[in-house]
C-alpha cells in the first residue's frame, strides 16, 4: 500500500520548511525512525526520521524547495501498488482486432487527455515558492517544461524560463504598469543596478517572516521604566572577579534582571500566558520559560529557551544563560533548545542602547528589552527629606506588550515590580 511522508508540525508557530538535502533516493528501502532528510525551518535546521517503514518510490519534493505543513515529501511502496494494479488490469484485457482503427483513433484523442492531465498535476504539486514566483511575473505556467519527477515544475525551471522569455515578460508587466510606477520602477532597476545583490539567507528570511507575522497577530504597545542599578552594582563590583574565576564567564546584569523578571511573572501570571483569539482560549502559563534572545555574530537572532527557568537562583540562572549562548552560536541546538518560551528578555543593552521597543516573540504576549547602564546625574532625597544630585549607575527597561490580552495598568506594575526587585534586593546574600 502507497504511503505519504508529509512535512510535519516541527513547532507550535511553525507553517512551513525548506529541504536542505534529501538522505535516501529512489529504491532505498527504509525503517520506521530512520532518517530520510534534513529540513531547515525558522527555528531550526533538523534532520526528519520516516514514521513507517517501506521502499522509497518517489522523492516528492526538489532539494531547495519551501513547502507548508502538511504536504506530501515521499512515497513509499508506490510504484509496488500501481505494478501490481497494472498486472491486474493486463490479465483482465481481452484482445479484439477487429477493433485496431478505432482503438488507434481513440489512443491519439487520449494521449491528448494524458497531456493535460500531466500540466494540471503539474500545478496541483507546485511548492508555494514557484507559485509565488509565477505570480510576481505573470507566467502561464502551462508553457514551462518541469524537469522535476513526473514533469514537475521546479524553482529552477521557472528561473530559467524567466531568463530566456526575460523581455516578454517584462512586456506583460510593463503593460499593466501605470506611467508613475513605471518612473519609480526604472529608477530603483538603476539604483539596483549600482549595488551588489545576493540571496537572503534562510535564517533571516525566517526572521523577516516571523517579525512581519507578529506585528500582524498582536496590538503591540511598548511601556518604559527607569531603574536605580546602584545598589546591585556595588554588590556585582564586589564579587564579579571570583564568579569569572569560579565560573569561567562574566557576571553582567542579565542574570539579575532575569530573576527579577521571573518573580515578576509568577506575580503577575497574564504576563506568562499565551492567547488565541481565533480558538477563544488564553492559557496561563503555571512554569516560567524564559526566553533569551541571542545575536548570532550580526547575522541574525535567535531565541533561546531556558525552561522551568524559575527553579533557579541567581548564580543558576546566570549558567544557563551563559550556556544557551554557546549552544546558540555553535550552532549544536536542537528544536527543543529554540522553542516553548512563554516570555523572552532581548539584551539591548549589551550594544549600548538607550530604549528600545522589541517585536513580542510569538506566541508569547510581551518582551523585555534591557537597555545600557551607564553613569548619570540624578536626584536622590536623602534621609532627612532633602534632595541633592548624585552620580547613580541607572537604566531603562522596556516592556512591549499585547494590548489585546492585558492593559497598561497590568504592564506598569510588572515593571515597577521588576525594579523594585532590582533596586531594593540584598544581592549579596545571593553571590555569597
Amino acid at each position: 500500500m502507497s504511503q505519504i511522508v508529509t512535512m510535519p508540525q516541527l513547532g507550535e508557530t511553525v507553517t512551513e520548511g525548506t529541504v536542505l538535502r534529501w538522505l535516501v533516493k529512489v529504491g532505498d528501502e527504509v525503517k520506521e525512525d530512520d532518517p530520510i532528510l534534513e529540513i531547515s525551518t525558522d527555528k531550526v535546521d533538523t534532520e526528519v526520521p520516516s514514521p513507517f517503514a517501506g521502499k522509497v518510490t518517489n522523492l516528492l519534493v526538489e532539494e531547495g524547495e519551501t513547502v507548508e505543513v502538511g504536504v506530501g515529501l515521499l512515497e513509499l511502496n508506490g510504484n509496488a501498488e500501481k505494478e501490481e494494479n497494472k498486472n491486474n488490469e493486463q490479465s483482465n484485457i481481452i484482445p479484439e482486432p477487429a477493433q485496431t482503427e478505432k482503438v488507434t483513433v481513440a489512443s491519439d484523442e487520449s494521449q491528448k487527455k494524458d497531456i493535460d492531465a500531466i500540466k494540471n498535476n503539474q500545478n496541483k504539486n507546485l511548492s508555494p515558492i514557484v507559485r509565488r514566483l509565477a505570480g510576481e511575473n505573470n507566467i502561464d505556467l502551462t508553457l514551462v517544461n518541469g524537469s522535476g519527477k513526473h514533469g514537475r515544475i521546479t524553482r529552477k525551471d521557472l528561473e530559467i524560463y524567466i531568463s530566456q522569455n526575460k523581455t516578454d515578460i517584462e512586456k506583460n508587466v510593463t503593460q499593466n504598469t501605470n506611467v508613475e510606477d513605471k518612473e519609480v520602477l526604472h529608477k530603483s532597476e538603476s539604483r539596483a543596478s549600482k549595488i551588489d545583490s545576493g540571496e537572503i539567507t534562510r535564517l533571516r528570511k525566517r526572521i523577516a517572516q516571523n517579525m512581519v507575522l507578529s506585528k500582524q497577530i498582536s496590538a503591540h504597545v511598548m511601556t518604559s521604566v527607569e531603574v536605580d542599578y546602584e545598589s546591585l552594582e556595588i554588590s556585582r563590583s564586589k564579587f564579579k572577579s571570583k564568579f569569572k574565576e569560579d565560573n569561567g564567564f562574566s557576571l553582567t546584569y542579565l542574570p539579575f534582571i532575569s530573576l527579577a523578571t521571573i518573580s515578576a511573572l509568577k506575580e503577575f501570571p497574564t504576563v506568562n500566558s499565551s492567547f488565541d483569539l481565533e480558538a477563544g482560549t488564553h492559557t496561563l502559563h503555571k512554569h516560567v520559560n524564559l526566553g533569551i534572545a541571542v545575536d548570532l555574530n550580526q547575522e541574525g537572532l535567535l531565541v533561546g529557551t531556558i525552561k522551568d527557568a524559575d527553579s533557579y537562583n541567581l548564580k543558576g540562572i546566570a549558567k544557563k544563560i551563559s550556556e544557551t549562548s554557546t549552544l546558540l552560536r555553535s550552532g549544536k541546538f536542537g528544536l527543543e533548545n529554540v522553542s516553548g518560551s512563554t516570555f523572552t528578555i532581548s539584551n539591548n543593552g549589551s550594544f549600548n542602547s538607550f530604549i528600545t521597543s522589541p517585536i513580542i516573540n510569538q506566541p508569547n504576549v510581551a518582551i523585555l528589552s534591557t537597555e545600557s547602564v551607564k553613569k548619570r546625574a540624578v536626584v536622590i532625597t536623602n534621609s532627612d527629606g532633602s534632595d541633592s544630585i548624585a552620580i547613580r549607575h541607572t537604566g531603562v527597561l522596556s516592556l512591549t506588550w499585547d494590548h489585546r490580552v492585558f492593559d497598561g495598568s497590568i504592564a506598569l506594575l510588572f515593571l515597577n515590580f521588576i525594579k523594585d526587585k532590582l533596586e531594593f534586593t540584598d544581592w549579596t546574600q545571593e553571590l555569597s
